[in-house]
Order: C-alpha cells, then structure tokens, then sequence
C-alpha cells in the first residue's frame, strides 16, 4: 500500500506518472492550502488516461468539504484520491497508518494528540472472515466495505434486508448540521459526501434515486436563524446556499410561500435499493431470517450460533439498530441505547403535486413522487416500542404535511380520503392501497452513533474504577478490548448520511487501512466513551457474570 502526498493540487499528467509507477492499491493524498474545490489541469495533449482521470475526478468533486478528510475511492480501479482541506492537511498521522511519501515540500505536521487509553485502537488481529450482525444501511456498508477489500463477510438478519428503520420507501440525503463545527457536523459532512459518491457507483441508473437537490425551509425562526449562519459560510456553497421564496417556487416546481436553504447535491432515495445493491457483491454471504442466538470467542474464532448452524469468523461486527438492546452479547445489549418510533405515510401523485422537483423539509418532509406516490413524514416519537402502521400517526404526518406546505397537502387530501386508513393511488385501474411504514430508530443518549471496536465492560469498569472518585485520573492502563468486535449502530434518523461513511472506518480499523474521520469523531464515536461516562457518574452497565 502507497501513500503519495503533495502540498498543492498537482496536474493530472503528474498523477497519472505516479500512478503509472507505483502498485495499487494507492493512496494519493492532495493537501489543499484553502478551503476552495481544486483543479487539477489537464495537459496539451492528455493521455487516455488522463482524460479517465478528469472525468473521474471531476465527478466526485461536487459534494467535498472543508471540515475534515475526504476520501474520492476508486477513481481508477485501485487508485483512492484523498482531499485534505488546510484543517485536515497537518494530522494526516490521524488518517494514514503508514507515512506519506512527499511529492513536493511536505507540509508541516502537527504532534499526534494524546489519546486516553479506551481510545486506543486494539492491536490489529488477522482478518480471515466477518461475521455482520444485521442487514440494514449500517450492515450492508459495514459488509461492503469490507469485502471491496478482500475479505470475505458473513451477513446474518432476523428478517430480510432493510427491515426495519432503513425500510422506508423514500427517504432524504442530505446534511441538517450546525453552523458550528462540532462532531456531529463533521461527522454528517464527511458522509453526507460519502453517501453520495457511492450512490453514483452503486446505483448509476439513478431508478432508485434522484430529485434536484434538498430544499430545507425556514418554517420557524430558530432555523431561519441556523439556515442563514450556515449560508454565511461561503466556502460551502457548493453545498448549501440560501434562497429566497421566490428561487424556491422555481426549483421546486410548485410555488412556496418560505425562503430555504438548498441543497443542490441532496437527494431522495429508496433505502433498500441501496441496501441491496451494498450487499450484491461475490465475497458477500446473506443469510436472511437468520438471527444470531448466541456469539462466543473460541480458540481464537467468533462463533455465532443461529438456530440450525454456527457460523464462524476473526472478527464479529454489531450493526443491530434498534434490536442492539437485545443482542445476545452483554457488552453490546448494555450499553445505552434510545429507540425513537418513527412513522412515514405515502399519498398518490395528482397533476399538481407531480410538478414537485425538490423533496422538502422542515418539521417534516415530503419526497418528489416515485411510481406514482409520495413519502411524507415522519413522526418522532420516545419511549414507544411499536413498530405497526397507526392511523393517528398517519394524521399526525398529514398535519405536520399541511403546516409545511399547505396548498400541497390540501391537494394530495383533497379526496377526503379518511386517516383511518392508506392513501390510495387511483391511476391505471382499481384504487391499490399505499401503506405507510413505521419502525423504531436507534439512537444514542448524546445523539452521537456508537461506532468502533467494543471493550470488555466488566473489565473496563475495574480498571477504570478511579474515575468515579476523579473523572480526570490519570490512568494509563490499555483497554480490555474483545478480541475482533466490532459495532456500527444507533445513528437514529441520519443513517444514510452516517452509516456508510461509519462502515469506511470500522473496515480501516479492521483491515488496517486510511481511516476516513478523524481522530477528534473517532473518539466521539466510539462506544467506549459510554461505559467511561457510565464509571464517571458512577453507573455500571455489567455486573460480574
């Protein structure tokens, strides 16, 4: 593996020697010295290859950003560009397990930072087999970016694949961030980007996906208040500018009565279209309806015993969403979860309401129809574990529908259909019902996702045990990792924009690859942050078996 470095955008002939002289995979790492969208100048007379890589390139550049890493994968097979903005370009330790090697004068690097020891990645182990625990957006990209490395992937789902929380017919892609540059922006930005690169690879097509980008609406004074400091911030706007309502009626298709802030790259997609094609490779097992009983680390292997086989694997990751709280694994079922019920609803396209180009957001959402039906929603409900379709849901989301835009909702209801029951679509012969769906999201107690490799609780509350008399101890003894466990869950109602880029990142951890996020979300991320809180405030997860 091959890290090739410059301080400075070099010309695409200078990438293709490199590329030329070097075996792949290759890393080529292009430190940039302002927060501006590169160019990489063709020659007089470029090469084929040249011309492969400005396409390429040019493709993969509409949705990077300033805040941290971006990693461009594959734009020759083998051949991985890596943008660092002037944020991300002196930690470049952080990202890359091997050193760089400098094309031109390096750029000046900062000292790595001191990391607490239960944030100290395991000692890599020998991978030979994963086995993926669950089979939605987070377990297919887990799965998937694991096996476009090599290794083979067991995936076992007590159901079928996008069941539940990632089983929605429509959902929205793109970033609800902060002005501020806390973790969770970094985090939503680098995957935003992430996500969207890969729908471009997996789902070329675009039948599963599309629209004209994201108009999020400012219905109330505390987003128009966070949209227009966001629009502030110039050197995103690629990403996101702000609209008045007159620019929004025109890209919408239909006439708004609010000024937004649009996302030109956001998108709507169907979830299980992305979950199937991230599954659909040759090193990828899926055993559907196939729950994991119990998972035991013998003789050096993870076996995990199903209800008619054992499957065995080096390395186990958890990407159980809302059923983590009953994994068969204490130290994953203990730690702290919130499951939120979320429900969406569908209503038949009418003339009027086909005219919408751009999904809409605010309190809720509203999705350019697909096949001839809109997704609309979604509630957001704490402390209800039901995941069946309801009725007053479905008013809910027609109420919360009228208040984003009221001349649509009353359009698409116009029919007096009663909420008692689906939406129906009336085109091409008899009224065929549209059935909403509900699940429960998963998500963490600082609405963070829990991701990276588990530590052994009981052990981690023992040798950890100072903190609760003085949560700033100095204590140096190394984690008690499980050996090869992994998770990747709770990222509540942003996972198509997290879950893929968090799958990135456990597969580097695992494989010994460049790591996508940075060391500051490695740490935010990672689920022993929980246990620690939980022997600060004086709170076991696991009692001694």
């Amino acid at each position: 593996m091959n890290h090739l470095a410059w301080n400075r955008p070099p010309s695409l002939s200078e990438l293709s020697c490199a590329i030329t002289a070097h075996p792949k995979p290759l890393y080529l790492v292009v430190c940039l010295s302002a927060n501006e969208i590169p160019v990489f100048r063709p020659s007089e007379n470029p090469s084929a290859q040249e011309t492969a890589l400005s396409q390429a390139i040019e493709s993969k550049l509409g949705c990077i950003q300033f805040n941290a890493a971006n990693a461009l994968y594959d734009i020759l097979p083998g051949v991985h560009l890596w943008l660092m903005p002037p944020e991300a370009a002196c930690r470049l330790g952080e990202h890359f397990p091997q050193p760089v090697q400098w094309q031109t004068e390096a750029v000046p690097q900062l000292p790595p930072p001191n990391v607490k020891p239960w944030f100290k990645p395991p000692e890599r182990r020998p991978a030979t087999r994963a086995i993926v625990i669950g089979a939605g957006i987070a377990g297919a990209a887990t799965a998937r970016a694991l096996a476009r490395h090599g290794l083979p992937v067991t995936v076992l789902e007590a159901a079928e694949p996008a069941n539940a929380a990632s089983g929605n017919r429509q959902g929205l892609l793109y970033a609800k961030i902060s002005p501020h540059n806390t973790e969770q922006t970094e985090l939503l930005l680098c995957g935003y980007g992430h996500t969207r690169r890969l729908l471009d690879t997996l789902l070329p097509a675009r039948e599963n996906w599309g629209g004209s980008g994201v108009l999020h609406l400012n219905h109330n004074e505390e987003e128009t208040r966070r949209n227009l400091a966001l629009a502030a911030q110039t050197h995103h706007a690629h990403l996101y500018r702000p609209v008045c309502a007159e620019t929004a009626s025109q890209l919408a298709g239909i006439p708004l009565t609010q000024s937004a802030l649009y996302w030109p790259q956001g998108v709507w997609l169907n979830p299980p279209a992305l979950v199937n094609a991230l599954l659909d490779h040759p090193l990828i097992e899926l055993h559907a309806r196939t729950p994991a009983l119990a998972a035991e680390y013998r003789n050096g292997i993870w076996q995990v015993k199903t209800a008619t086989q054992t499957f065995c694997g080096s390395h186990i990751i958890y990407c159980m969403g809302a059923h983590s709280p009953l994994a068969a694994a204490a130290d994953v079922s203990a730690l702290p979860y919130r499951l939120i019920r979320g429900q969406t609803d569908l209503a038949a396209a009418t003339p009027y309401s086909a005219a919408l180009r751009c999904a809409l957001s605010a309190a809720g959402y509203i999705s350019p129809a697909w096949q001839g039906a809109h997704c609309f929603g979604a509630t957001f409900i704490q402390h209800d574990t039901g995941s069946e379709w309801r009725a007053s849901d479905a008013e809910a989301n027609r109420l919360t529908l009228r208040e984003l835009d009221a001349k649509l909702a009353g359009n698409l209801f116009s029919d007096g259909l009663s909420p008692d029951r689906p939406s129906e679509t009336r085109s091409n012969g008899p009224a065929q019902p549209l059935q909403g769906h509900a699940a429960l999201r998963c998500d963490s107690p600082d609405h963070l996702p829990l991701v990276g490799a588990l530590g052994d609780i009981y052990t981690m509350q023992q040798a950890y045990a100072k903190l609760a008399l003085d949560k700033n101890y100095r204590i140096h003894t190394p984690c008690p990792y499980l050996p090869g466990a992994y998770i990747n869950t709770a990222h509540g109602s942003r996972g198509l924009a997290t879950a893929p880029v968090c799958a990135a990142a456990v597969a580097a951890d695992i494989l010994g690859l460049p790591n996508p996020l940075s060391q500051r979300l490695r740490n935010a991320l990672s689920p022993n942050r929980t246990v620690i809180r939980a022997v600060i405030r004086g709170q076991p997860l696991l009692a001694e078996a």
